[in-house]
């Protein structure tokens, strides 16, 4: 792209005219002069154009949030002709570095190269196309200013953190799975935690009946508790729900809860499905930590551009889970919506626990007391709170 600075042009036009009517030898050698620069540098200009070349590297292509990454941009003069001023931006957003990108300037003198380093902490997850450089560079008279972009195919997945769980509170009431729960409705026969004498009121399928041939007394099994870990992870992607200062940072909190969370359960052998809705509606379902990786890559190219609130998507998923699914609802937006969805869905058998993403954990939120007043459980998770810990790390 070419831009022109007019003021040679009108000086031209005025010499030009004066000439005309004026006449005599210096005012033409004046036109003449300055129609030579004017050429001249619209020529220099264009060489410029021809012979500037960029290369970038970069030293990784999968980094985490909170890793460093270095971006090395080269530009190389292949002309005969020096380059007097080279602006260069990289157009690293904000979004990925955490601070507004600042243009650097620059000479290359012929055959000669320059070398230009970005490094940044990735500050949100996301697909980033960071191989789109754009140069603005000119003549030595400041009459011509080119524009020459740079597109080469160099992605950068920033994936959230995932933090290593050692456990997860969260009601499991399923039948199936390797999770420990207090409901003697799932008591796995092979599984004996350990043995006592016969009460009242046990069933004779947990008599252990060689011990109670060898004390001549009734002896049963104590059984251990299982649950299906069916978790159903509802992640709010739903634009309203994020807005102002603190916006991208209550994000990142939200898809570092996801990804932590679906990584425990795959680890613990528990099925898992991922409901979202940005643009597209997001069903993901896999079972073992080998299906991990599908799911990091959903939640990080996944952005908060949905059009559909949070509870309305609860509300049309919970009505297929079966009885006695566990779902969890990662979300900064709880209202009498939520307290109507989830109250009549916990009626129906379908455990909810729902992690409530915040600002500030002093701001009071009504409407969260009184889910855990009616027994839902909430976790409440703020800016300034380490997510491992709260989730259950250590």
């Amino acid at each position: 792209m070419l831009k022109v600075n007019k003021l040679p042009f009108v000086l031209l036009a005025v010499l030009f005219v004066t000439a005309l009517f004026v006449g005599g030898v210096f005012i033409y050698s004046l036109v003449t002069a300055l129609l030579s620069i004017i050429v001249l540098s619209y020529l220099n200009g264009r060489s410029f154009y021809k012979s500037i070349v960029n290369i970038l590297w970069k030293n990784s292509s999968r980094v985490q949030v909170g890793e460093r990454v270095k971006i090395d941009l080269e530009f190389y003069n292949s002309g005969i002709f020096p380059i007097p001023y080279l602006k260069i931006a990289a157009h690293l957003t904000k979004r990925l570095t955490g601070q507004e990108e600042r243009e650097k300037v620059y000479s290359i003198m012929p055959a000669s190269k320059t070398m230009i380093s970005n490094e940044f902490v990735c500050k949100n997850k996301g697909i980033y196309q960071i191989g789109h450089a754009e140069v603005e560079f000119g003549d030595a008279m400041g009459i011509f200013r080119w524009k020459k972009s740079f597109k080469n195919d160099v992605t950068l997945y920033v994936y959230p953190r995932v933090h290593d769980l050692k456990g997860l509170s969260m009601p499991y009431r399923q039948n199936f799975g390797t999770v420990p729960v207090n409901h003697s409705a799932y008591e796995d026969y092979t599984s004996v935690r350990d043995i006592r004498k016969y009460a009242v009121g046990d069933s004779l399928k947990k008599v252990h009946w060689k011990v109670t041939a060898h004390k001549g007394e009734f002896y049963v099994k104590n059984l251990e508790l299982n649950a299906t870990a069916d978790l159903n992870v509802f992640w709010d992607l739903y634009h309203k729900s994020y807005e102002g200062e603190f916006a991208d940072e209550i994000e990142e909190i939200g898809a570092e809860c996801a990804a932590s969370i679906i990584r425990y359960a795959l680890n613990n052998q528990m099925a898992v499905s991922l409901y979202a809705k940005d643009k597209k509606s997001v069903k993901l379902f896999g079972t073992g930590i080998g299906r991990f990786p599908e799911f990091l890559d959903q939640i990080t190219k996944s952005e908060v551009t949905g059009e559909t609130p949070i509870w309305d998507l609860v509300k049309r998923e919970a009505q297929k889970l079966n009885l006695g699914a566990t779902a969890v609802i990662i979300t900064p937006h709880i209202d009498d919506t939520a307290l109507d969805i989830l109250f009549s869905f916990k009626a129906k058998g379908i455990e909810f626990a729902v992690i409530y993403l915040c600002k500030n954990k002093e701001l009071i939120n009504p409407d969260v007391e009184a889910l855990k007043h009616r027994g839902i459980m909430v976790n409440t998770i703020s800016l300034s709170d380490d997510v491992r810990l709260a989730l259950g790390g250590s």
